[in-house]
């Protein structure tokens, strides 16, 4: 079953650009199993009927999760709006185990929609942080250069001038937390754009103003450490 190219342009119109940089979560492991799982299919057609019988096995709760993947790539490697619409009614209400593998089915599913109208291969990015508006959210962590920690007019600093150059940089800063010996930030950034830029120009401009902040520092888009981890990566950073 093939969709005309009217369809597909009003199906590729009426979803957000955002669907291009996934807004959920996806563990790292999982993103891997997908991508070699997926590998192992060729792209294939199917009928209306056979699409609506394949996905019908997804809302049967005496199917196992291993079939439900099978399943979930199947109809994600069908590329067709009739596939699209029945994983993401899926996704919807999708078993916990495959919630992210679904979230995965369906942009794959979008992206060979997008490829039969274009002729052009497109994909989509993935991370553990996920993102927003075509913006990937990534956790990093400064360190102050001394052994003392941050006082309330370094946080400042730290504050203001990291927004600048976010600002010029077309990303956005959603929380900063601030630590005696550390600062926290979750970041939005375009994928077009370097994090190591974002943050190295931060560092640069605070120590302009007081050479306070260490050069080293540690960043992720996969996820958020806890305290102790964050220890350990402090050890880490300085080479202690």
């Amino acid at each position: 079953m093939k969709d005309s190219n009217e369809e597909i342009q009003r199906f590729i119109e009426s979803i957000p650009d955002q669907f291009k940089i996934m807004e959920e979560k996806i563990d790292f492991r999982t993103q891997n199993e997908y991508i070699e799982y997926s590998e192992n299919f060729e792209r294939g057609e199917l009928s209306e009927k056979e699409t609506l019988q394949l996905s019908e096995i997804l809302f049967r709760n005496d199917i196992p999760i291993e079939a439900k993947k099978k399943g979930l790539t199947i109809l994600a490697h069908t590329g067709t709006i009739l596939a699209f619409r029945q994983i993401e009614k899926y996704y919807n209400n999708a078993d916990k185990e495959l919630k992210q593998w679904s979230a995965l089915a369906l942009h794959e599913c979008k992206m060979f929609v997008e490829s039969e109208l274009t002729d052009v291969s497109t994909g989509f990015i993935s991370s553990g942080l996920g993102g927003l508006n075509n913006k990937l959210r990534f956790y990093f962590l400064i360190l102050p250069s001394g052994e003392k920690g941050f006082d309330k007019t370094q946080n400042n600093i730290v504050k203001d001038e990291f927004n600048i150059i976010a600002n010029k940089l077309n990303s956005l800063i959603e929380t900063i937390e601030y630590s005696e010996g550390y600062i926290e930030f979750n970041v939005l950034i375009p994928y077009d754009v370097a994090v190591g830029n974002l943050i190295e120009t931060g560092i640069k401009k605070c120590n302009e103003l007081g050479n306070f902040v260490f050069d080293y520092y540690y960043v992720t888009n996969q996820d958020i450490p806890d305290r102790g981890e964050i220890k350990e990566i402090i050890r880490i950073v300085r080479d202690e």
